[in-house]
């Protein structure tokens, strides 16, 4: 695969729809949402929206899933829920084991949106760095000359947002010790186009990734992946190790079963897309039928949580105040606000009891189980909890 840097694909025809990745062609649709609400946040009134082209495309030549036009933008989420910290907790103490951290090494943690490792670290003597600038060839340099080079880079949610993907993973070989490893974890594409997750899709987001385009990225830089695994949190993500060519470490069985999981899905060949819009669309219909159905017998329906995932879905769907009466949220500071171009107003969690709802949208589906947990006493008063991804389903 032919990978070329972000100033060689600037020499492309004015107005061509290029691969950012190795600057063949996009011909490929693989959803085209339309104009739709940038789904961060909230906003102060209900007119007020930012709204762009959400077209996503893949690239035959490499097979790269690309936002065809990104917008950048604020991409700071919610704080960690319980379940991130504890996973993190794990991850952090996995990893000491595995390299054998002590205090003369180092743990640089790229510009995460998520829930950080390096507390962890911290705690128990590992000497940390926070790089929160775009990671580059050039950066990277720069950050081993000052600081030294890492035993171990982690980038969570990182890879989907860099504008550059062969100079970012460049910077993660300047980065690493000849022994160390980089962890990277990213929303896996297999369980989107799997699910017709179409709330997966963002403006901000610039890619969509297989483990076999990561390894084919990370190879043409001279990095090696060696493990990878596959989780369900924000609705299933993918979690890769990679390490110098050389380093002494051997490659997992799960790698193999990932590979053999994709290849039997067809990932390495555009025809996995066919078909994946028209699923879309039934999921889409799916939704509205629900609601309008609900809606129609008279029963109250509202919505629990502020996330991105809820909100793409709602946009998506076109789904509004007349279905969905608010959404309430235990963070004070989006309360009497409202949710990005479906205009819901969002109210106090006070309000899941005053105005008792007769269903619940749990908007974060990903964390639904724990998020219900600490509303049993709505379902004692007999209201049902519902998610809308990636079908509607009762929880």
């Amino acid at each position: 695969m032919l990978i070329q840097s972000e100033a060689m694909r600037r020499l492309a025809p004015f107005g061509a729809a290029t691969c950012r990745l190795c600057g063949a062609s996009l011909r490929r649709t693989v959803l085209n949402l339309g104009r739709v609400a940038l789904p961060l946040g909230t906003r102060a009134d209900a007119e007020t929206d930012h709204v762009h082209d959400l077209h996503i495309r893949m690239c035959d030549s490499c097979l790269l899933v690309q936002t065809q036009e990104p917008i950048g933008c604020d991409t700071r989420g919610p704080p960690p829920s319980r379940s991130e910290q504890e996973h993190a907790h794990r991850l952090a103490q996995s990893l000491r084991v595995r390299l054998a951290l002590n205090e003369t090494s180092l743990v640089v943690e790229i510009s995460s949106q998520r829930s950080s490792l390096l507390p962890w670290f911290q705690q128990i003597g590992v000497p940390v760095l926070a790089e929160t600038t775009s990671v580059n060839a050039a950066t990277a340099m720069d950050i081993a000359v000052r600081s030294g080079r890492a035993d171990l880079v982690l980038a969570d949610d990182v890879l989907p947002l860099v504008p550059d993907l062969f100079d970012f993973a460049a910077g993660l070989t300047a980065l690493l010790r000849p022994k160390g490893i980089v962890v990277l974890q990213v929303p896996h594409l297999l369980g989107i186009i799997q699910r017709a997750q179409f709330d997966a899709f963002r403006h901000d987001h610039r890619f969509y990734f297989s483990l076999s385009v990561i390894e084919q990225l990370l190879r043409s830089v001279g990095l090696r992946v060696f493990d990878a695994e596959r989780l369900t949190d924000r609705g299933g993500t993918l979690r890769i190790y990679a390490c110098h060519p050389r380093a002494p470490h051997t490659a997992r069985p799960a790698l193999k079963a990932i590979r053999a999981v994709e290849n039997s899905a067809g990932l390495r060949t555009p025809a996995a897309y066919d078909g994946f819009a028209t699923r879309v669309t039934m999921a889409q219909e799916d939704i509205r039928d629900f609601l309008a159905t609900r809606t129609a017998a008279g029963r109250r329906v509202a919505a629990y949580g502020i996330a991105t995932l809820g909100t793409a879905m709602l946009n998506a769907c076109q789904i509004d105040q007349s279905r969905v009466a608010w959404v309430a949220d235990p963070d004070g500071a989006h309360v009497g606000r409202f949710l990005p171009g479906c205009g819901i107003p969002v109210v106090s969690t006070d309000k899941l009891l005053e105005d008792r709802p007769s269903d619940l949208l749990i908007l974060p589906w990903p964390r639904a189980p724990e998020l219900v947990a600490d509303l049993v006493a709505l379902r004692q008063k007999g209201t049902q909890f519902w998610v809308m991804s990636p079908a509607v389903r009762r929880v």
